[in-house]
This record gives C-alpha cells, sequence and structure tokens, in this order.
C-alpha cells in the first residue's frame, strides 16, 4: 500500500489514468494514444480485474484469468498478469506499464527473476505459439525482455480466444526511457528494438509510446481529474522537445 501511494507508483498512475478514462466513456481517447485499432472499446481489465462488471468484461476477465491458471499457473513460482487489457469491435490490446524517476534510469525492467523460471515458462509458451520467438533465440538472450515476451504471448492466446486483432503496447516514461540501465547495459529503447527483432513469425502489431504523449489529447475534453494526475507527479514532468 506505501508503494501504490507514492509519487513514483506506475500502478496508482496505471488505475488513475485508465480507470479515469472508462468511467469518463472516454476508452476511445486510447486508440489515438497508443496508436492501435481497436474499434469501439467493449471491455477493460486492470490486472486482470474488470472494474466494471457491464458489457463484455466479465467474460474478458473469465477469458484472461482461464488462460492464466493454465499456462504460468500450472507452473511453480509467481504469475505475472498484464497491466492493462482493453477489448475493442474488432481488436485487443495488451498493455505492459512502467514509470520510473524522473531522469533516473530504471533499476529493473522486464527481466525475469531467474534463467531458470524463464526457461520453463518460455518452453510452454512456444508450445502454444511456435513461431513466438525465432528459431536462434536462447533463454539467457529472452531474460532481459522476458516481461515483453509473456506479454506477446498473451496477446497471441487471447486473439486466439477473442478473435480480435492482437496489440502489444509498451507504455513508459519519456523522461527516462533513453537512458541505460545499470544491469544490462542498455535503454529501455535499445532492448525495445532488441525485442522487436527476436520475435518470429506472428501475427502481432507492437507499439511504443509515453505517459506524457497523453496530456495533449486530454485538453478541451472535460477530463480534467485525468490531467491533473498527468501534469503534478514530478517523475512526469520532463522537458518538452
Amino acid at each position: 500500500m506505501a508503494y501504490l501511494g507514492s509519487a513514483n507508483s506506475e500502478d496508482a498512475l496505471t488505475w488513475n489514468v485508465f480507470r479515469s478514462l472508462q468511467k469518463a466513456q472516454r476508452l476511445d481517447i486510447v486508440a489515438d494514444w497508443l496508436r492501435v485499432e481497436i474499434c469501439k472499446p467493449r471491455a477493460m481489465l486492470i490486472w486482470c480485474l474488470a472494474p466494471e462488471l457491464t458489457n463484455d468484461n466479465p467474460k474478458l476477465q473469465f477469458q484472461l484469468g482461464d488462460l492464466l491458471r493454465n499456462t504460468d499457473g500450472m507452473i511453480p513460482g509467481q504469475i505475472g498478469e498484464p497491466d492493462v487489457v482493453i477489448q475493442g469491435a474488432e481488436g485487443i490490446v495488451v498493455i505492459e506499464c512502467k514509470l520510473g524517476e524522473l531522469y533516473k534510469p530504471l533499476a529493473h525492467l522486464w527481466e525475469g527473476r531467474s534463467l531458470q523460471q524463464v526457461k520453463k515458462r518460455l518452453s510452454r509458451y512456444q508450445q502454444d505459439v511456435p513461431n513466438l520467438m525465432k528459431d536462434d533465440e536462447t533463454e539467457a538472450d529472452v531474460m532481459p525482455m522476458y516481461q515483453l515476451v509473456r506479454m506477446a504471448y498473451y496477446a497471441i492466446r487471447l486473439r486466439q480466444i477473442c478473435k480480435r486483432r492482437p496489440t502489444l503496447v509498451s507504455l513508459g516514461n519519456k523522461s527516462n526511457w533513453s537512458l541505460q540501465i545499470r544491469k544490462c547495459r542498455k535503454s529501455p529503447v535499445d532492448l525495445w528494438d532488441i525485442f522487436l527483432s527476436s520475435l518470429g513469425s506472428i501475427e502481432l502489431h507492437c507499439t511504443s509510446t509515453n505517459w506524457q504523449s497523453l496530456l495533449p489529447l486530454l485538453e478541451g475534453r472535460e477530463l480534467d481529474y485525468l490531467h491533473q494526475c498527468l501534469s503534478q507527479p514530478p517523475c512526469l514532468r520532463c522537458q518538452s522537445e
């Protein structure tokens, strides 16, 4: 709870932004912000839970929960769920959210907990989606970007279940996204490009953007509370390019 209330809490920001858009019935803004094509948002989950039990929300919550239980849930260890999933009439988007501090390199990003865990789970993912990764990608290659690979897997599986075009979105902080992470000596930008080049022949649209890019889209749309949530945190006050 202490982390959820901190100024750099990506969980608090994730909830406030996406839940506010949902309550205002403006999830359509997400399509422009994240550059995705979903057409008429019908359901949204945050950490696999539906904040509203209307429209297709309960169905999507059951479908994703069942998928998690029967994949990662069958392997010992902690289960990591998608941060946000939004389903529209034609598309479904899985969003991986990060934040960190203003102009400070991230201490952790998408790395796996251990090489052994990555090996077990990657083997299962590739059974279900054989072309998920290129043949020459090893568990060690996947380790620094494991969370992205896992979310790519869930996006593809949701496509199979929900019959919607899948998109994976990386959502980060513009102020630290180009800074090198000490542990792997690469920036989030570098790791994202490596991830894209490691994917196999799968039908998955991938895009990367930042929290700051939502602000201009909120102007004049009677979303003052949300504009305040994004403009006040010190960690998001980066200089304009």
